[in-house]
């Protein structure tokens, strides 16, 4: 009787398409965890790129824009980019909270020196000429 309920239970996994293959699931490649804090965390070469729920050194990013990311208030955990060449002309692959998405970038202003040895934006040089 035992050996006739064993059989039907094994038949009855089978149907249901139960079957398990042998060898185990690989690694995630990536960890979810915050092992950096922006790229100047980072080894000289290596960027902190987001993995989706939390931040890693890459050291196979090529490229990058000139330019800033904005300030986002949004922490939205969807990764749409993981590099800015994912992205559109004009926009940067920006973290926002535990994810990226390409935003339009943020150039930075020049900084020039002045006379008496301080530094301004070119907007100040602007004002200053007759």
């Amino acid at each position: 009787l035992k050996a006739l309920l064993a059989v039907g239970s094994l038949a009855s996994s089978v149907a249901a398409g139960e079957q398990e293959f042998s060898g185990e699931c690989p690694a995630d490649p990536l960890p979810c965890e915050e092992l950096c804090d922006g790229d100047a965390s980072c080894p000289q070469g290596h960027k902190c790129c987001s993995t989706g729920c939390g931040h890693t050194c890459r050291g196979d990013i090529v490229g990058g824009r000139d330019g800033n990311c904005p300030n986002i208030l949004v922490g939205l955990c969807i990764v749409g980019c993981m590099t800015d060449e994912n992205c559109q002309a004009g926009e940067k692959c920006c973290k926002s909270g535990c994810g990226r998405f390409c935003v339009p970038l943020v150039l930075p202003s020049k900084q020039t020196m002045i006379s008496n040895w301080t530094t301004g934006s070119d907007s100040e040089l602007e004002a200053r000429v007759p």
